[in-house]
């Protein structure tokens, strides 16, 4: 004896409807993060209310030729191919002493980051040192120093904070680094990041404080102390405003 079921036309659309739905779930693609590939807090944090000012990989610029857009203070910086094929400003490592770049724009009225990768080598126990200012060369400074196992932000040649820093050699490192006015220009917000660049940024800011210093804007700045005799490297400049 053959048993037939009746099915309402309705719930035989309802039922196909939804096996439909449920196959398109199960043959969508998920989305998910490499391990190897950490996620760009840079870019997700800026992208909210920053204006991107200013941005150099040196990708257009020929091998062995000094960028126009960046104002070599001191040094012989060239653009170079790095150990991945990508192009990189470098910094020979002789001879010895501080080395400067001005670049972009000079924003007065306006907040300013500056975000950028750095590569450096120590040799034996000589360090190198890296500096970047926001605010021409006498604006805010943020200075890492391997040797004393500190960074240092300065004010002209005034110290505003130390923190202990434990820098490792032979790796590229990406900075963020803010200034925010605030009180109506009479004190000014200063913080950074640092971390190596095959890792995510911390979530927390490694140092934010508010300053007793009237903001002042204007150009960036990064500076080479070759100590190490060995090359420094920079990559991915960008200033953004807000």
């Amino acid at each position: 004896m053959i048993f037939c079921i009746r099915i309402p036309v309705c719930a035989f659309l309802l039922i196909t409807l939804f096996g439909c739905l449920d196959r398109q779930i199960i043959n969508r693609p998920s989305q998910e993060w490499s391990d190897d590939s950490p996620v760009d807090l840079v870019n997700v944090r800026t992208e909210r209310g920053w204006n991107l000012e200013y941005s150099e990989d040196f990708s257009n610029i020929e091998i062995g030729e000094e960028p126009e857009n960046i104002f070599i203070l001191d040094g012989e910086y060239t653009v170079q191919k790095g150990q991945s094929g990508q192009k990189i400003l470098r910094l020979p490592g002789a001879p010895m002493g501080d080395f400067g770049l001005l670049f972009g724009p000079r924003e007065k009225e306006k907040n300013l980051e500056l975000s950028f990768s750095f590569f450096a080598s120590k040799k034996g126990r000589r360090m190198p040192s890296i500096a970047a200012s926001i605010g021409g060369i006498r604006g805010y400074r943020l200075r890492l120093s391997p040797a004393a196992k500190k960074i240092v932000l300065f004010k002209d040649d005034t110290v505003l904070k130390e923190i202990p820093f434990l820098w490792k050699g032979d790796q590229w490192w990406n900075v963020r680094f803010q200034a925010i006015a605030a009180n109506s220009k009479q004190s000014t917000t200063l913080q950074f990041n640092l971390w190596p660049r095959q890792e995510k940024e911390p979530e927390d800011w490694q140092l934010s404080e508010e300053f007793t210093l009237e903001y002042t804007g204007g150009k960036c700045a990064l500076w080479g102390f070759p100590y190490s005799s060995t090359p420094i490297c920079f990559d991915d400049i960008k200033i953004r405003s807000n």
